[in-house]
This record gives structure tokens, sequence and C-alpha cells, in this order.
């Protein structure tokens, strides 16, 4: 029974740091995001740029909020970040020319800068608010886990009598 238990209780934990790795390529520059799966950004993480054939290209380390920025202009590289303790993400990355020069045939592509960045404004503030839920949500998580392990302790008391 015991072991039932810490397995349940182990499982559900698996995926609590798995480290995620978002990047996005513009006008020359790398854009990098690391995260853990509940949302948080990696801090201070590790981030090395190599080349397909191994060799260091470029290290930095990531912000408070998890992101990096890198002027680059190699075609095909690989980032990888590390968290320490064994969190590590890899993303193996290749432009082509398409990707890496931005061509505005037709008006009807062009996205005004100032639009985007009020947009950009909107969006950061439903992230504050979604933070902030987050937060509470995650107060809630821990009463109810306290609430279970209470629980399973009286059952258990109760199971030997």
């Amino acid at each position: 029974m015991k072991i039932l238990i810490f397995i349940s209780l182990l499982s559900m934990s698996l995926f609590a740091h798995k480290l995620n790795l978002f990047t996005d390529y513009e006008d020359g520059t790398l854009y990098i995001n690391a995260y853990f799966a509940n949302g948080n950004g990696c801090q201070h993480c590790d981030v090395k740029i190599k080349s397909l054939d191994g060799k260091i290209l470029n290290q930095l380390k990531t912000n408070k909020d998890g992101e990096a920025n890198l002027d680059i202009k190699n075609k095909k590289f690989i980032v990888i970040v590390d968290a320490m303790g064994g969190h590590i993400a890899r993303k193996v990355i290749s432009l082509n020319d398409d990707e890496t020069t931005i061509e505005n045939k037709n008006n009807k592509n062009l996205i005004i800068k100032s639009d985007l960045q009020k947009e950009n404004e909107k969006l950061k503030a439903k992230v504050k608010l979604l933070q902030q839920e987050l937060q509470y949500l995650n107060f809630a998580k821990i009463i109810f886990a306290l609430l279970v392990i209470v629980g399973i302790f009286y059952f258990l008391k109760r199971v030997k009598k």
C-alpha cells in the first residue's frame, strides 16, 4: 500500500521540471526563451550555440525571465539550454534564405510596428494577470495536496486499528 502511494505521488511530479525551449529568428537575431513546465522562466541558465560539428559558436546566459537574444549569421546550428541538475533542452535550427531575409512584395503583408507594439502591451497585461492567477492557483494546489496527505495518513491510521 505504501509503495502504491509513493509511486502515485512520484508520478504526479514527473513533468514538474521539464525544460521547454522556444526559439525565433528575425532580422539576423535569434530570440531564445527557456521555461519550465509550470511557466516559470529558466533564470540565469547557460545557453550554448554550437555548430553541427560540435564547435561552440557562442555562450550566454538567460535573464530573469528565461530569455536571451543573439545576433547570429550561421544558417545551421544547435541551441542548448542547461538549467543544471540534468535539465537540458536542445534544438537544431536550420535556416534557409527565405527565413533570413524579409521581403515585403505586397503592401498587404506589411505590419505596422506601432500596431504590433500596442498588441504587445495588451498581451503583456494579460500575461501579468494570468501570472497572478497562477500564483493563487499554486497556493490552492499546495493546500489541496496537504489535505490529501492528511487524509491519507488518517485513512492509514484507521486501517491499522
